[in-house]
């Protein structure tokens, strides 16, 4: 099975071999349920100890159409990335993949002026949307997530070797 994928605009591809699972294709599921309510995040990969649910945003293309109209921290962008963090995991549950393992979002962002400065305050912002304090308020036998990180895509490629995401665009 080929766990190299590319993102939805073919700008970059991320290489996923040295997991022990990973998929691209929640969003061809709900599609084919005709689920368009539902949203996904783009990759998930499953490693021995972790769940790594994936989001990929680049704004700063050489070809992105108006990439100063980008809004990163806007509170329906970050409420749709969240959602997709929600919907996938729902997904995952119910296929039971990985839920005994530590969750960790990652959204990979690159934008206008994103700098480690921005990327920490949309890391706040998501925070805050996801459900960290819910698991923190109700007995919960596995824990909904672990983690969230906002990164650039050399910060993913130092964060995460095994997984290479390269840029596609010249």
């Amino acid at each position: 099975m080929d766990r190299v994928f590319w993102d939805e605009n073919k700008s970059c591809t991320i290489d996923f071999s040295a997991a022990a699972w990973a998929t691209d294709r929640i969003h061809d599921v709900f599609h084919a349920a005709k689920l368009s309510i539902l949203c996904d995040v783009d990759f998930v990969a499953e490693t021995e100890k972790e769940l790594l649910l994936v989001e990929y945003k680049n704004a700063n293309l050489p070809n992105a159409a108006h990439p100063e109209a980008f809004r990163p921290m806007e509170d329906k962008r970050l409420n749709n990335i969240a959602m997709k963090y929600f919907n996938s995991l729902q997904f995952l549950q119910v296929t039971n993949r990985g839920m005994d393992k530590q969750k960790r979002y990652v959204y990979v962002l690159e934008c206008l002026n994103g700098d480690r400065v921005l990327r920490k305050r949309v890391r706040e912002l998501l925070t805050a949307r996801l459900p960290f304090l819910l698991q923190q308020q109700v007995h919960m036998p596995e824990k909904m997530i672990d983690s969230v990180e906002v990164l650039s895509i050399e910060e993913w490629n130092k964060a995460y070797p095994d997984f290479p995401l390269r840029l596609q665009v010249e």
